[in-house]
């Protein structure tokens, strides 16, 4: 006589390792790196749509799924067509990534957002030379600019350079003194006043609304 109970647990066993395996192969097959990009709300996302690049936030993550706040252009919000293809760059303190997404629809609630499914691997693109640190942006820095003064906000802060929220855009290259306050000591050297340069530019939203980030990298010998 056949054990019915027997039968149906090896069933209901046999059933949850083949979905572990399933998950765990998912798993793999979008992240085979050791470490995968640490993926947390409020987090600042770049991605390409038919060599257009835009600029956003992370507004929330639902397993595979990205949840992106629409990016303004125009003081508009984009949309896109379900199934448009993006390339997505991600900018962590470990280094950059990338991912292949495909924009699968639209929320509402909470917020307005685009959702969009992790399409690829990630790729650890460029690993960092210095430790980064992220600051609340309550810390300011003094801007030197052409005889201008200015006050940025700081993102985060390494040996290497600054990412800042500033009142105003700079072109790339662009030369400029910081004058660092002393919760900045020890991170970015001990010297108060560094030269820099532009790295990067690009309008971008924060709490208090659209400013500009700019990534900076210092001149001075001792962080070249």
């Amino acid at each position: 006589m056949t054990d019915w109970t027997s039968l149906g647990i090896g069933l209901g066993l046999a059933l949850l390792g083949g979905a572990l395996i399933a998950l765990g192969s998912r798993r793999w097959s979008l992240c085979p790196l050791r470490e995968c990009p640490a993926l947390e709300a409020g987090q600042r996302v770049e991605f390409t749509v038919e060599g257009k690049q835009y600029a956003t936030v992370l507004s929330g993550i639902d397993g595979d799924a990205l949840h992106l706040a629409p990016p303004l252009e125009r003081g508009l919000p984009v949309s896109f067509e379900v199934g448009t293809f993006a390339e997505l760059r991600l900018t962590t303190p470990a280094g950059v990534y990338e991912a292949t997404i495909q924009f699968v629809g639209r929320a509402t609630r909470p917020q307005p957002s685009l959702i969009a499914r992790v399409a690829s691997r990630w790729r650890h693109i460029q690993r960092r030379r210095h430790e980064r640190f992220t600051l609340p942006d309550e810390v300011s820095v003094v801007m030197h600019v052409a005889g201008d003064y200015w006050i940025g906000w700081v993102r985060d802060a390494s040996a290497g350079g600054l990412r800042i929220y500033a009142p105003t855009a700079l072109a790339p290259n662009a030369r400029l003194t910081l004058e660092l306050p002393a919760a900045l000591r020890g991170i970015a050297g001990n010297d108060t006043l560094h030269a820099a340069r532009v790295v990067a530019c690009e309008r971008a939203p924060t709490r208090h609304g659209y400013t500009y980030q700019l990534r900076l990298a210092f001149l001075d010998a001792s962080h070249a």
